[in-house]
């Protein structure tokens, strides 16, 4: 008895979580009202949109390019990483992404370094571009077009060596 009492309760649980955090729905609207008291006591009518209330709308892209003597582009672009050590370091990258977008003081710094990154010393770069790039999304569930948008950051030409 005491373990199907258990379970009851367990369900009981789970439900209300589940109903709290679904879309707007006619399901949603009817359940709600007989599950609030319920809800309330308990302490679950918490909603946890809270915690990421504006789903991402867009993807946003930065995109270095470095072009070399012979007319061989080179791009770098911030990458995910492997599954395991991939989300940790992606955090400090993600970060240099915002940085960039927001800061054009910081984009020369970056693009030289990219050139660094990419070329040996007998290389020779002769120009560098940073671009970012932007894709519009549509809303979750939803077909459409999506718009692209690209936008040059920084662009040099490079005399020398950077």
């Amino acid at each position: 008895m005491g373990q199907a009492l258990i379970s009851a309760l367990v369900c009981v649980i789970v439900l209300v979580g589940v109903v709290w955090n679904m879309p707007d729905s006619e399901v949603k609207r009817t359940l709600t009202p007989t599950l609030q008291p319920i809800a309330s006591a308990m302490s679950l009518d918490q909603v946890w949109r809270m915690y990421a209330p504006e789903p991402i709308s867009r993807l946003e892209t930065v995109e270095v390019h470095v072009t070399m003597a012979g007319g061989a582009d080179r791009m770098w672009t911030i990458h995910k990483g492997d599954l395991v050590i991939g989300p940790f370091a992606w955090y400090r990258w993600q970060k240099l992404k915002e940085q960039t977008i927001r800061e054009a003081g910081t984009r020369a710094s970056i693009a030289h370094w990219v050139v660094r990154e990419l070329t040996n010393p007998s290389e020779h770069p002769i120009r560098v571009q940073m671009v970012f790039r932007t894709e519009d999304l549509p809303a979750p569930g939803k077909d459409g077009p999506r718009t692209t948008n690209v936008e040059t950051l920084y662009n040099e030409d490079l005399p020398g060596r950077s």
